[in-house]
């Protein structure tokens, strides 16, 4: 228990169990990383654009038929609209059946949208079918983005938290970039096969979860909150398997004294009480986050990083994709030790500059040359790189980590819930207007798009730096506490109640007592010299 914040902690608290239920709840991870790089690839085929798109060019006397920008901010869009559908419905899902129930409706829907996409060629190209069978997808991809993280932070011991949650991103990393050496290999096809095989790839994640989903433990505060304490005791059993000396009773116990103290003192759940107190402000900084992830451009790198690199010039794009998956797969999985040793406030502040910087000057390059050389657009091309390095080491994943553990244990799924929909509310708008954004024919900003997107990154570090709490190596019954006893988010990295439980801990005690044993006095006075 004494390993908070120590560079050794994932090597001492992973055990087997973890590591599996990290990998096999990222199934629908797999399913988000690929189904954003194949669609976003996709656009720029020439194949593809002349049996589903209506834009039809004609240059020297030479006609080509390609997506409208219309139709790219529809297809993609519906796709995002259909995560926002899956994130509404996916707290209530895993309140009334659990979190594994999640999973297996991912599956399912997961495959029905893959159906209706693959079966769109079929007598010609039906652009909208393809359509809805995204937002089918997008459906599952919801669920998943709540369901994941919140299981994931729910069976995690303290210390690793933010690795086994970093799961869930490193995972959505590698479908992308197997989805992007896919396209690679079929750049030079004709045929239906150019979006066939991409799709019909999909259904690898949703059949792996039905296959081997029940061996997944449910998460032991879930069943704690049924009153199923027989079965949370062998949920935490079969998770810390592999520990030495391990026994599950004190975290049992933790677990049940303080599910009771919240039901005592906030009684039942209700969406409204995100609102109310302290969860208000707690249901604010997880809405933040989220809708500052999403602000700072990633769906503009995910959905039309190809359309901006053709409108600059290059023709190798799916090589550079390749490139560019392969390098965000291993940054990512830096992030397995990065967040829980560093912490996560410094690395979003510091992320968001060096993100704010790149795109900023992306935007100058484009709009100053318009014509570029091949050094300009190699410097664009290296700016986008600064981009995603800083990226995955901040925005990708500790936004997922922090909404999963900053929401009381009674609201945690409907506050990720809400979060989660208002940052993908935020893509939504992104992917319907960016496409307008780059287009000649209407706002011509091309690579200026780095302005927006570059401000909106200056903005993230004030709201990091002064309403984001420093979570790092802390129960969530701890936080809780904190919040509970009105300490300012910006002072709960430091503040003496994160060192007297994390001391509680060292000493083997039971980690959900002493939860205010740090008296007002010393509160303020320290909150004086702070």
């Amino acid at each position: 228990m004494g390993n908070f914040g120590k560079a050794s902690a994932l090597k001492e608290e992973m055990t087997p169990m973890l590591a599996f239920i990290a990998v096999l709840s990222s199934c629908g991870a797999w399913t988000f990383g690929w189904d954003n790089a194949w669609w976003g690839g996709i656009m720029g085929n020439a194949y593809f654009g002349s049996r589903f798109g209506d834009l039809t060019t004609t240059t020297a006397g030479v006609t080509t038929t390609a997506l409208s920008a219309t139709q790219q901010s529809v297809g993609t869009g519906l796709g995002t609209a259909g995560i926002m559908v899956g994130c509404m419905i996916a707290g209530q899902i895993a309140h009334w059946g659990g979190r594994k129930l999640c999973f297996y409706c991912v599956a399912l829907i997961s495959l029905i949208g893959v159906l209706i996409q693959v079966t769109s060629g079929i007598g010609g190209g039906r652009f909208y079918q393809m359509a809805v069978g995204k937002l089918v997808v997008g459906a599952s991809i919801g669920i998943a983005s709540i369901a994941v993280p919140l299981y994931q932070a729910e069976c995690a011991p303290a210390p690793i938290r933010g690795a086994l949650v970093n799961t869930y991103v490193t995972v959505q990393a590698l479908g992308s970039w197997m989805a992007y050496c896919c396209l690679y290999t079929l750049v030079n096809e004709s045929g239906q096969r150019v979006w066939i095989i991409p799709i019909c790839i999909q259904m690898l994640a949703p059949i792996l979860m039905v296959a081997f989903g029940w061996l997944l433990p449910e998460s032991p505060r879930y069943l704690i909150e049924k009153g199923r304490l027989e079965d949370a005791r062998e949920s935490l059993l079969r998770l810390r398997r592999g520990k030495r000396g391990y026994t599950p009773d004190e975290d049992l116990a933790a677990l049940e004294q303080a599910h009771e103290e919240s039901i005592s003192a906030h009684g039942q759940a209700k969406w409204s009480d995100c609102f109310r107190g302290s969860d208000l402000k707690r249901t604010l900084i997880v809405l933040g986050i989220q809708c500052l992830q999403q602000g700072q451009g990633i769906g503009f790198m995910s959905q039309y990083l190809v359309v901006f690199f053709l409108q600059i010039g290059f023709t190798q794009v799916y090589l550079i994709l390749v490139i560019v998956g392969a390098l965000l797969v291993v940054l990512t999985s830096v992030g397995f030790f990065t967040q829980d040793f560093i912490g996560r406030r410094m690395l979003l502040m510091i992320g968001a500059l060096f993100q704010g910087a790149a795109l900023m000057s992306v935007g100058g390059i484009t709009k100053a040359f318009p014509v570029l050389t091949d050094s300009q657009r190699n410097a664009c091309v290296g700016l986008i790189f600064v981009w995603l390095i800083a990226f995955t080491q901040s925005w990708t994943n500790i936004p997922w980590t922090v909404s999963a553990e900053l929401p009381s244990n009674r609201l945690r799924d409907k506050t990720l819930t809400i979060g989660a929909w208002g940052g993908y509310g935020v893509g939504l708008i992104i992917t319907f207007v960016n496409p307008y954004m780059q287009d000649a024919q209407f706002g011509n900003l091309g690579g200026g798009v780095g302005f927006v997107y570059g401000a909106i990154s200056f903005v993230s570090i004030a709201f990091v730096y002064f309403f984001m709490p420093e979570l790092k190596g802390i129960t969530l019954e701890t936080v809780d506490a904190m919040f509970d006893a009105g300490i300012p988010p910006r002072k709960m990295g430091t503040h003496p109640m994160r060192f007297e439980r994390a001391a509680h801990a060292d000493n083997g005690e039971v980690q959900a007592t002493g939860a205010h044993d740090v008296t007002a006095k010393e509160a303020d006075e320290h909150d004086e010299k702070v």
